[in-house]
């Protein structure tokens, strides 16, 4: 099996059938089978063959891989792999406590049905080798297969390759990165430009996404001493860890909870007078993120267009931002197909602290069809130039924005080209004259249909 057949394969888990089992239960199987996959083959010399999925495959062949054996086995199989050296212990994920309360006999049928199909689909693999060096990429493409399978987790390739080229073109090292609500940790290889001994710091609200992305990060090679993962009803305390970010990401769609204050600003920071207790939205969001940043950090975040022209207290924020923090580096407004929902009108904001211009990058990438390298090479071209290219581009002095009283839509600064379509009149009036005869020739058909519905008529009568 060569590369591409591995991945095939590999990704075709998304589409197994799990009858009886609800999307987070089969998700769930999946990541923890896959990891105990991975363990297996991490430290196969190191391991005795009775603790070896081809072990727990010869079960299954015999029929004798029901839930009570499964959970036996991962139990005898789990002190070994961790002296083998890993760092977890099987027994002690969330999944595997999950199942030792699972009671109903059809659930249990339900479960031990999947088991067996998984793992003879991943004995079949027949890879060691190449899933040994390639397992952990593999294993963050199916996270992202599964956070597209959910409106709230839904991450787009365009935007991820969109993020990755914001970090990558800005030209900042990056060795300490932060990312509120980890939820799959699909933006976090968008930062990962420092190497392995990046630190990691992020909080998620359910549990089951921490366990996912630290097995995630783990399976990247990342050690555990680097990544710093947080209960969000915990976080607030973690103030020796609100400091100093190189890269922030951060997607707040329309028709995501837009969340509120990710960090205690103090007192005297200038942003602590624009933050009021209780506030919501992508605003104290944003502006709660812009104090953990480094002083050449940068953060990326996806928020509603709404937020670029609201008037009220977001106007005052808006102000802040260009006058005082003087950090915003880009605008971009984005095409609505690279999310959930089309009709959506959200933007990209790229802050970079450190920089030494007063201008704004605004760019409407609305009628683009995907980021690849021709779309982002144009981008970079006109970014690092600061170039003026009409209904796609336009670098905007502080002084403009003020007299637009901080109002940063789009329509502001970039006027959208109407694209002129040149009409061949000889060709449309041909076209028409066609339609003229085929006019006349249904009509002469329909009184011919009526003259001899009325003879038959007629005939019928007498």
């Amino acid at each position: 099996m060569d590369k591409q057949q591995l991945h095939n394969e590999f990704l075709s888990i998304t589409s197994e059938s799990h009858p009886g089992l609800t999307f987070e239960e089969y998700r769930d199987c999946c990541v923890f089978l896959l990891f105990y996959h991975y363990l297996c083959l991490k430290y196969d010399d190191a391991l005795e063959d009775q603790y070896k999925l081809s072990a727990m495959v010869r079960l299954a062949v015999r029929g004798k891989l029901q839930m009570p054996a499964f959970l036996k086995f991962i139990e005898q199989a789990s002190p070994f792999i961790h002296m083998a050296g890993s760092e977890y212990v099987l027994t002690s994920l969330s999944f595997y406590q999950k199942l030792l309360t699972v009671h109903q006999l059809e659930k249990q049928k339900s479960y031990a049905r999947f088991f067996r199909k998984l793992i003879k689909k991943m004995e079949a693999w027949d890879s060691d080798e190449l899933l040994r060096e390639n397992y952990g990429d593999l294993f963050e493409e199916l996270l992202s297969e599964f956070a597209r399978m959910k409106k709230d987790t839904y991450v787009s390739k365009p935007l991820i390759s969109l993020f990755r080229f914001l970090f990558e073109s800005s030209g900042t090292s990056v060795n300490k990165v932060f990312i509120p609500e980890l939820q799959y940790g699909i933006l976090l290889n968008t930062m990962l430009t420092g190497g392995k001994e990046t630190e990691i710091v992020g909080y998620e609200e359910r549990d089951y996404f921490l366990e996912i992305v630290s097995i995630l990060c783990y399976m990247k090679g990342y050690s555990r001493d680097h990544i710093h993962f947080f209960h969000k009803k915990e976080w607030m305390d973690q103030v020796d860890y609100m400091e100093h970010f190189d890269a922030i990401s951060i997607l707040k769609p329309e028709g995501v909870d837009p969340g509120s204050f990710i960090s205690s600003v103090p007192e005297w920071h200038p942003v602590s007078k624009l933050m009021f207790t209780g506030t919501k939205g992508e605003f104290p969001l944003l502006l709660s993120a812009l104090p953990l940043l480094s002083d050449q950090g940068m953060m990326a975040i996806v928020v509603p267009s709404a937020l670029l022209y609201r008037e009220g207290k977001e106007a005052q924020i808006r102000r802040y931002i260009v006058e005082e923090a003087g950090n915003l580096e880009l605008v971009m407004l984005l095409p609505d197909h690279i999310f959930h929902s089309t009709g959506q009108n959200e933007v990209m904001l790229f802050f970079k602290n450190g920089r030494q211009r007063d201008d704004i990058m605004f760019f409407d990438c609305s009628d683009l069809e995907d980021f690849g390298e021709e779309q982002k090479e144009k981008l970079l071209e006109a970014w690092s130039q600061h170039k003026e290219v009409p209904g796609f581009c336009a670098s905007i002095g502080r002084e403009t924005i003020r007299e637009n009283d901080y109002n940063l839509n789009l329509p502001r600064y970039i006027t959208r080209s109407v694209k002129m379509t040149e009409i061949d009149l000889e060709e449309k009036l041909k076209r028409i004259s066609e339609i003229d005869r085929e006019l006349i020739e249904i009509d002469q058909k329909i009184a011919m249909y009526r003259r001899d519905l009325e003879l038959n008529l007629s005939l019928t009568v007498k």
